[in-house]
């Protein structure tokens, strides 16, 4: 195979730098930035309403023991304690759950983002190494093999099929639909455990 060269001027290499190099870095940079906002908003929406329905299973138990001495069925009143108690326990491990799989999902997005980057500027670095050469030992004109920038432009119209994550997405535990029934069952209980029948 013939490794023809290409050849650039000063400007014409500045021009190439900036379309394949700093255009990239930061490309990358607001791909991981982008990432982060998500995940930091997408977290907190989640981590605010999880604790937010925590709070209002908590204050609804608590509004129970201040009434204890009106129960009519002391039955009805602990099993109602009961579940919302069980509600609160299942929604603060679930919230802990959330962080975790934030927090691995997260490094596992940004590993799998420099992967694909680092394997584009690999391609680049030679590129890049080979002009720096040339540029210090006072060459007019930089020479880059037509292969590696052949490479490189493959490397290029490759990126974005490369940001696709063949994952698959296995069944995760969802509570919200255990802890809303637990609510409703508690509340229900503790309401009617007032209820003289």
């Amino acid at each position: 195979m013939d490794d023809r060269k290409i050849t650039m001027s000063d400007q014409e290499w500045d021009a190439f730098y900036e379309s394949q190099g700093s255009r990239f870095f930061r490309l990358e940079q607001e791909i991981l930035g982008a990432h982060g906002e998500d995940q930091k908003t997408l977290f907190y929406k989640i981590f605010d309403s999880t604790t937010k329905l925590i709070q209002v299973i908590g204050v609804v138990a608590g509004f129970g023991f201040t009434g204890l001495g009106y129960v009519e069925d002391i039955s009805l009143f602990i099993a109602g304690e009961f579940f919302l108690l069980v509600a609160i326990f299942i929604g603060l491990l679930w919230t802990q759950k959330i962080y975790r799989a934030n927090l691995k999902n997260s490094d596992k997005v940004v590993d799998h983002v420099k992967n694909i980057f680092n394997e584009r500027y690999s391609v680049f670095k030679k590129i890049y190494d080979k002009a720096l050469s040339d540029i210090k030992e006072g060459n007019k004109k930089i020479e880059i093999s037509a292969l590696w920038i052949n490479e490189l432009m493959e490397k290029n119209n490759n990126l974005m099929e490369k940001f696709i994550l063949k994952d698959k997405k296995k069944d995760e535990w969802d509570p919200l639909f255990i802890l809303m029934v637990l609510f409703v069952a508690g509340a229900l209980g503790i309401l009617i455990s007032f209820v003289n029948f």
